[in-house]
């Protein structure tokens, strides 16, 4: 059996899209959906959730990426004890209707704990394997970049004075595109908008994920968990979902971009420090 955690916040139509295509898949008699929804959802709207399934969990408030997902997985994982969990965000669109197949010959290929897939996108800034921030010292140099970057925000004329430099600065020089690799990889950091464990992973943890972090660098937390514990984690190419980007945030904050980019920043340096003393536990 295979559990789907699909985290909802607000984006209806989002949540819809994502669960039509699951719905299409090969092997439907071997799937359940979870939906956990991160904000109340009305009456009409969850009488459209329950077309696709009757395990719907509603949080009475936004505990953010990590917290939420780990509630989702503990609820199938008590319910269903299912072979392995896909978790992924709303924006995420899986195609490929053998995506179950794919996952369970991955799994004979590699008995992996955590699998993560090619992810195509309109930016191509999601990608596998991800680029994670994979020591101490990187990580202290994003902290100091953000609280710089924090700053700036904070004050009207820096925030005018860096747009005009930022478009300038790109008039010149392209930003190179990520890509996501060709080839099956092990021991590689994954990217969280798309992930598959399996059994034998969350048989070893209470919560799949760091529950102390509100959003951003679940990636590095599971990076770094899968390293002090010897885990298997797996890049396939062959795997393949789209991920929209963003459809949550971009519903809270619409077309205020200032407090989006602080509150982005914000949020990623307080999950980095709690990396940091993370890192610093398990040495």
């Amino acid at each position: 059996m295979v559990a789907f955690i699909i985290l909802h916040y607000k984006a209806i139509e989002e949540t819809i899209e994502c669960l039509n295509a699951v719905k299409k898949l090969n092997s439907q008699e071997k799937i359940k959906i979870i939906i956990v929804s991160n904000s109340e959802i009305s009456e009409k709207e969850k009488a459209k959730l329950l077309k696709y399934t009757k395990d719907i969990i509603i949080n009475k408030e936004n505990v953010g990426f990590a917290k939420a997902n780990n509630i989702g997985c503990r609820y199938a994982i008590k319910k269903y004890k299912p072979s392995y969990l896909v978790v992924i965000n709303n924006d995420v669109i899986i195609k490929q209707k053998q995506f179950i197949e794919l996952i369970e010959t991955s799994y004979q290929d590699f008995k992996f704990d955590i699998l993560g897939p090619k992810i195509e996108s309109p930016s191509n800034e999601s990608v596998n394997p991800f680029p994670a921030l994979d020591d101490v010292r990187k990580i202290e140099k994003e902290i100091e970049k953000n609280n710089k970057i924090i700053k700036l925000y904070q004050s009207q004329l820096l925030t005018f004075l860096f747009k005009i430099y930022h478009n300038i600065k790109y008039l010149f020089i392209k930003p190179k595109d990520l890509e996501n690799g060709k080839e099956k990889k092990k021991g590689v950091a994954l990217h969280g908008c798309a992930l598959i464990f399996s059994k034998k992973y969350y048989q070893k943890y209470s919560d799949v994920f760091y529950n102390d972090t509100f959003l951003y660098h679940e990636e590095e937390f599971l990076y770094f968990r899968m390293k002090f514990d010897n885990l298997c984690s797996v890049y396939n190419p062959d795997i393949v979902v789209f991920h929209k980007e963003g459809a949550s945030l971009d519903q809270v904050f619409s077309n205020q971009n200032v407090k989006k980019q602080l509150f982005k920043y914000k949020e990623r340096n307080n999950s980095l420090t709690k990396l940091l003393t993370y890192i610093k536990n398990r040495k």
